[in-house]
């Protein structure tokens, strides 16, 4: 309120300036974008409700310490992210089919580079995690390298989500964020009664994955940006 009362008061947002058409616009692109911010609840997580009313606390613990380290990763991505997507847009607007090319070539090598990332806590996860939170919190290579390979899906699905936004497909990213949201949690209660901590990391896994995909299969539809096997 405080903010609100000064920008006011030094005129620095002026209501008679300001056109409806550019309101509706915000309006337009930036509601849909309220169910997003649902479905990134539900995937980052609800799902701890769930497998601590199957699992109990108890047994989760051990997955809720490399999840919470995982989440590092989150904040390079995030990181990357906002100082990518300026430049990005700026390529797109040259609308030069050339540019889009190498741009859509780039992003395979990221992709590509990730999942090589992703290798070395499959191998050497549970190494990493007992030096990090201790002798205490000893857990399978196989759930670290899960848990952090959702996360880099999560890192994957930034750098093509990108293209929705500059095309203001807002209400398009809801819908596959709210989607792969629901199919975490039908997982996450299925997969993890049957296979516990490892159904629950598997479950995180294949629902960023599935978000990720979900957003390249529209962005290849959409083609805001051109794949090179269709001869762009």
């Amino acid at each position: 309120m405080c903010s609100i009362f000064i920008i006011i008061k030094n005129n620095w947002l002026i209501f008679s300036h300001v056109s409806i058409a550019i309101i509706k616009d915000i309006l337009k692109v930036g509601l849909p974008l309220v169910p997003h911010s649902v479905g990134i609840f539900i995937l980052a997580g609800a799902d701890k409700f769930i497998i601590s009313g199957i699992l109990g606390l108890t047994t989760i613990s051990s997955y809720l310490v490399v999840f919470q380290i995982s989440t590092v990763l989150i904040f390079v991505f995030d990181a990357i992210n906002k100082s990518y997507y300026p430049w990005l847009f700026e390529k797109l607007n040259e609308n030069n089919k050339i540019t889009k090319n190498k741009l859509w070539i780039l992003t395979y090598i990221y992709f590509i580079f990730l999942l090589v990332i992703s290798l070395f806590f499959f191998f050497h996860g549970s190494a990493l995690i007992t030096f990090i939170a201790g002798k205490n919190y000893i857990i399978n290579n196989n759930i670290v390298g899960l848990i952090f390979l959702g996360q880099i899906f999560g890192g994957m699905y930034l750098m093509i989500n990108n293209y929705l936004f500059y095309d203001k497909r807002t209400l398009l990213i809801s819908t596959i964020t709210i989607s792969s949201g629901i199919i975490h949690l039908l997982l996450i209660s299925l997969l993890s009664y049957f296979w516990g901590i490892t159904g629950a990391a598997l479950s995180f896994c294949l629902s960023k994955c599935i978000q990720f995909l979900l957003t390249w299969l529209n962005v290849y539809k959409i083609t805001v940006i051109p794949v090179p096997i269709k001869g762009g």
